[in-house]
């Protein structure tokens, strides 16, 4: 659980591991495709009954209900319909968690998948008791110290590529170890790559246990990244997507700037990794 979302009601909640007890229902939100649940995988495949909250356009759809719309800004618009639904009280406590939710997928409002919709909900939360204020600042303007020398590391490694369309910078493991920093901890750093203005494309890669390489993908809308995600077997949308590759850092960039170049040149793809 990152630092910034430690302060959303019932966070405590929150584990990485499956339940004792045995499930009979699982619910995925925000997830395109079920192997991004990650190790909990095998757990939620196996259950008796699998719901698929989600707001990505893939052909990745799973489980025995589908509660998808390509349409909406935020997978939390879709909870909101479901509660609203239900007929659930929405009270401070969801009211804050889905605001949280609907805030961070528009970036603040500020991504061209922002809709009046969107906006017409996030005041209904405001009515039923979130705080916009404290948690903007929770999320966006409360740093830790340790996650404030990784940001300065990846900001010290900016790179510009591919003539100067694409900027790009890299975390190696030894860079959590050396600031005392959480992999939870590059949360946001993206987001600091992508208000340079000039390139088209902003790129992070941080090394992972076991071999691997998380790359976070932001474009400034002229390129479509859930394409070159998706050559990686990941996901995500037009202007914000991510994907994983079993590969050392220095093969990860080359691999990931070939796809963006050939994105740039209008050959969508990626190379089969």
């Amino acid at each position: 659980m990152p630092s910034s979302y430690r302060f959303l009601p019932t966070a405590d909640l929150i584990s990485p591991q499956a339940p004792p007890w045995p499930a009979q229902l699982g619910v995925v939100v925000d997830c395109d495709g079920l192997a991004r649940v990650g190790p909990l995988h095998a757990v939620f495949a196996g259950l008796p009954s699998l719901v698929d909250i989600d707001h990505h356009a893939s052909e990745r759809a799973f489980g025995d209900v589908h509660l998808i719309d390509s349409t909406a800004a935020a997978a939390g618009e879709l909870v909101y319909d479901l509660v609203r639904h239900l007929r659930i009280p929405i009270g401070r406590d969801i009211a804050t968690c889905l605001y949280s939710a609907i805030l961070t997928d528009t970036g603040r409002f500020g991504y061209g998948n922002t809709t009046a919709r969107s906006l017409g909900i996030a005041s209904s939360l405001v009515k039923a008791g979130a705080d916009p204020h404290f948690i903007a600042r929770r999320i966006y303007e409360e740093r830790s110290m340790a996650a404030t020398h990784l940001l300065g590391t990846a900001l010290a490694r900016l790179s510009a590529d591919l003539d100067s369309e694409v900027v790009s910078s890299t975390l190696r493991l030894g860079d959590f170890e050396a600031s005392g920093a959480a992999p939870a901890d590059t949360e946001g750093i993206i987001d600091h790559l992508r208000a340079i203005g000039g390139p088209r494309v902003a790129l992070l890669f941080v090394e992972v246990a076991d071999g691997r390489v998380r790359v976070s993908l932001r474009s400034d809308g002229s390129v479509d990244v859930s394409d070159v995600a998706l050559a990686f077997d990941g996901g995500g949308h037009a202007m914000a997507a991510g994907c994983t590759l079993e590969a050392d850092v220095d093969e990860a960039r080359h691999r990931v700037l070939a796809a963006v170049k050939r994105a740039l040149e209008g050959h969508h793809g990626g190379d089969g990794a």
